[in-house]
Parts: structure tokens; C-alpha cells; sequence
């Protein structure tokens, strides 16, 4: 019994130590010093792809974001923001509620309040009690403990997003997603200090990001899931900016048993690969 005890205490105590300080992410400083390009780093970043949930998770929940940040406390949280009806935001990845809850239809022709009482559905397509989160709801949670990848889905205004992010000062907690150039530099001259991620699919796509007006400080690029040449990476790294490689999807490292994806994951980094984004972020942190 003795022996019981001290075991639960021990654990309390790493769970404990393991969670990250209230405001953490308190100033432009933080973030910045988080995502500096360094050819010294020998461990990628760990990207949770939805939140990093496993079959029997929720996808874009506050239990889900707890569950992985508590394991995993400098795994990024990456997240799909919706407007609703009455200019709301809600977390679901789908433009509809079929897959992931309980409901049917449009998320933009719902309310808030209406979705608030949806419930949601485990990846394996089981009913859970968990309500779908507002956006709020999730930076209220954070408090600016983890970093937040912020998808802002296409017909959702990444500015207006952001009204809701100042309200929670939360600002150098999050790095927002852009779907274009045009978009990343609309939100850059309104949020000089945000951090951005832009889409660099190709070498060509490389030589206009190059070109482009768009300032290259606080930016990530989101590379291919093909792996590219090294050239490609070192190119990006040349303007201080980190490559993201996503490694989930249909016939992608995350659907293969780890022990064949290993490698795989592995030559990313080597590559040039700084940051990993995965439906599985515990087990691919643990192969670095």
C-alpha cells in the first residue's frame, strides 16, 4: 500500500512539473526566441495535428489540447477556427457537423449558442458528452501556457479572429495560418509582430515567396509532405524561416505502424524538416 502511494504521489508530482506556467507566452519575446532558426537544434518541433487526438479522442476539444499539452508540454496545439451564423467562432475541422458530432449541416448556418450544445464524436465515431468548444472557450483554457496553431478556415476573417485573441492578450500565444501571400501580408500590416504561416509548395512557389513584398521575419513556411531536396529547406533557412512538413493523411508516415515510419520521420529532420506536424505527436516526439 505503501509502495501504492508513493507511486501516485510521484506521479502527481511529474504531471505537475511537466505543466507549463499561466502567460508562459507572455510577450513577442518568447515566441520568438521559441520558433529562432538555430542548425544547432537537434530535436524538430512537435506540431499536434487537430490537437493530436487518438481514436477514442475528440478532434478540436479543450480535453483532447489538455491531454496532449500535459503529456507533451511544448507540443504546438493546432486548431480549426469557424465562424458561425451570428459571427461567433467555434473549433471544427469540417466545413459540416456530420462527421464530428452529433448534428447535421452547415457550421455557418448555425448559431453559437446552437452549437455550443452539439455534441461531439471520437475519431472512431463514438458519442461523447463533450460539447464543441468556442474559440474563446480555448484561449480562457490556455491562458498562455502552449502555443496555438490557428487554422482559420476559408469565409472566417483571420483579422476579425484576432479581435477575439487581443481580448485574451493572447497575441504571442498563436501563429495564424494564411491560405495566400495576399492574405498573410493583409494580416501582417495590421499585425506587424504575428507570427505567420504561409503555403511554400514547390521550388517555384519558393522563388515567388522569395520575391514577394511580404517582410520575411516571424514567418513559417509549410513545406510538401513529399520530402523535398535539401537546397529546398536550406533556402528557407538562409531567411531564418523554419519548414513545417506535415506527415498526416491518406498514405502518409502517420497511417503506417511506427516502427516503418521511423525512418521516414527521422530523414525529414535530417533534410531539413524543423517542424512536424502529426496526428500522433507523442510517439514521434519520442523518436527524437
Amino acid at each position: 500500500m505503501k509502495v501504492k502511494l508513493l507511486f501516485l504521489i510521484s506521479v502527481l508530482l511529474t504531471s505537475e512539473g511537466m505543466a507549463q506556467s499561466i502567460n508562459r507566452f507572455r510577450d513577442s519575446q518568447t515566441i520568438d526566441a521559441f520558433f529562432q532558426y538555430s542548425p544547432e537544434r537537434k530535436r524538430p518541433l512537435i506540431l499536434a495535428h487537430r490537437g493530436g487526438p487518438g481514436p477514442a479522442d475528440t478532434e478540436n476539444s479543450i480535453i483532447t489540447f489538455d491531454k496532449t499539452a500535459s503529456a507533451l508540454p511544448d507540443a504546438i496545439l493546432e486548431m480549426d477556427v469557424r465562424m458561425t451564423r451570428d459571427s461567433g467562432y467555434v473549433l471544427l475541422h469540417d466545413a459540416t457537423l456530420d462527421r464530428e458530432s452529433n448534428a447535421k449541416g452547415a457550421v455557418a448556418e448555425r448559431s453559437l449558442a446552437e452549437l455550443k450544445s452539439i455534441q461531439l464524436k471520437t475519431l472512431a465515431g463514438e458519442l461523447t458528452n463533450q460539447h464543441m468548444p468556442t474559440f474563446a472557450d480555448v484561449l480562457a483554457w490556455n491562458q498562455n501556457r502552449y502555443l496555438l496553431s490557428l487554422d482559420v478556415k476559408p469565409g472566417t476573417d483571420p483579422i476579425r479572429v484576432m479581435e477575439v485573441v487581443k481580448k485574451y492578450k493572447a497575441q504571442n500565444a498563436v501563429f495564424v495560418i494564411c491560405y495566400s501571400l495576399a492574405d498573410a501580408q493583409r494580416v501582417r500590416t495590421t499585425y506587424p509582430k504575428l507570427w505567420l504561416a504561409v503555403g511554400v509548395n514547390s521550388l517555384a512557389d519558393l522563388d515567388k515567396f522569395e520575391r514577394s513584398d511580404l517582410p520575411k521575419s516571424r514567418l513559417i513556411a509549410l513545406t510538401p509532405q513529399k520530402l523535398q531536396p535539401v537546397a529546398f529547406y536550406e533556402r528557407l533557412h538562409k531567411l531564418g524561416i523554419l519548414s513545417s512538413v506535415g506527415t498526416y493523411g491518406t498514405g502518409q508516415l502517420d497511417e503506417k505502424p511506427m516502427q516503418e515510419a521511423a525512418a521516414g520521420y527521422r530523414e525529414i529532420v535530417r533534410q531539413g524538416g524543423d517542424i512536424l506536424t502529426t496526428d500522433r505527436p507523442l510517439e514521434v516526439s519520442g523518436l527524437f
